[in-house]
């Protein structure tokens, strides 16, 4: 299971216009960010969608000296308010419409840009690569990462995407516009499960009406040597307190998951710093935990990699259902010590 932390470990920084610019995690996302503005200063517009956003949280929503403040906070405090106009804005002003909310684009932008930026600079042999190259037929990846660093990876190595994402209708969601790949026998059946969504899943849909946009299925997959342009509107379960997932595509991809949980041997955690306010993940991993207790089916081993606070946090979760443990304090540590 691979949270933001392994993509910040998966490789030190890339360069935007001389700017060191790391892979954002959830407390330092708008950090990043403003090393990604500085970086483009008034080019792309980067500058103005910011101080936007920035802006929200002077006037409407005071951090009172609290900055930065989490991905996850800023943006559910600004899905929240789109709906109330009439109590979320200065009593100055023209006022918007109930629903919409422009800083919800602008921060989605910043973040689409920031991971494309990123992918089209990195160099292909970062840690993602060493961890495919130790993949077996039959593997599972779950990871809530919308970047797509790995997917590009396994397909560097030869991994088909038509089955490997695990979606409902399969290879005919599927546009390739690099090379197709010689297929690679050890990544045969190999699965990526992408639980909040991807950067290379479009939907038709616009900004405009991001609550459709974020509860259907992807109409069209992607593969590309670069991130593409925003024809259509990516998918991707927002950063936001409990995330919804109505539509069927959605319940499908998270059974899966459930499923490779209740019946995995080893199980290795990289960068997932497991939050309180995820619900969704933090339900499924303890019905799974609980299951293969009473079954008494233990993993046989559990592999974590994060900070100290992290990794008990969750060996609490995992206690009394795995035979052997293994730690690590960083990704490039798992790599050398575990992907021999």
């Amino acid at each position: 299971m691979l949270g933001a932390g392994a993509t910040r470990g998966a490789f030190s920084h890339v360069r935007v216009n001389g700017k060191k610019i790391c892979a954002p995690l959830n407390g330092d996302f708008f950090n990043v960010v403003e090393s990604f503005v500085r970086a483009h200063g008034n080019s792309g517009g980067f500058a103005t969608r910011y101080e936007r956003v920035r802006k929200v949280f002077r006037e409407e929503f005071p951090t009172r000296g609290r900055w930065p403040i989490p991905m996850e906070e800023g943006f559910s405090l600004l899905y929240v308010s789109k709906d109330f106009p009439e109590i979320y804005v200065p009593s100055r002003g023209r006022h918007r419409q109930p629903g919409s909310r422009r800083e919800i684009e602008d921060f989605l932008r910043l973040t689409f840009g920031i991971l494309s930026a990123i992918e089209s600079r990195v160099d292909h042999s970062n840690l993602y690569a060493r961890l495919v190259s130790h993949l077996s037929p039959g593997d599972t990846i779950l990871t809530l990462n919308y970047d797509t660093l790995l997917d590009s990876a396994l397909l560097n190595a030869g991994w088909n995407p038509d089955k490997g994402y695990g979606l409902i209708g399969g290879s005919n969601k599927i546009h390739w516009t690099r090379p197709k790949p010689e297929p690679s026998t050890s990544l045969a059946n190999v699965k990526l499960l992408k639980l909040h969504g991807s950067l290379n899943w479009y939907v038709r849909g616009s900004f405009n009406n991001l609550a459709e946009v974020f509860e259907k299925k992807p109409s069209k997959i992607i593969v590309s040597e670069r991130p593409r342009g925003n024809e259509f509107a990516r998918q991707i379960a927002p950063p936001i307190y409990g995330k919804f997932f109505g539509h069927k595509h959605w319940r499908t991809l998270w059974a899966t998951a459930h499923n490779t949980l209740l019946h995995a041997e080893v199980f290795v955690i990289i960068g997932c710093s497991l939050v309180d306010t995820d619900f969704h993940l933090s339900g499924m991993l303890s019905h799974a935990v609980k299951t293969r207790k009473s079954e008494h089916k233990p993993f046989a081993q559990v592999v974590v990699v994060d900070r100290t606070r992290v990794r008990r946090k969750w060996l609490r979760l995992l206690k009394g259902c795995m035979l052997a443990k293994c730690q690590y304090s960083s990704f490039e540590k798992f790599a050398h010590g575990h992907l021999k």
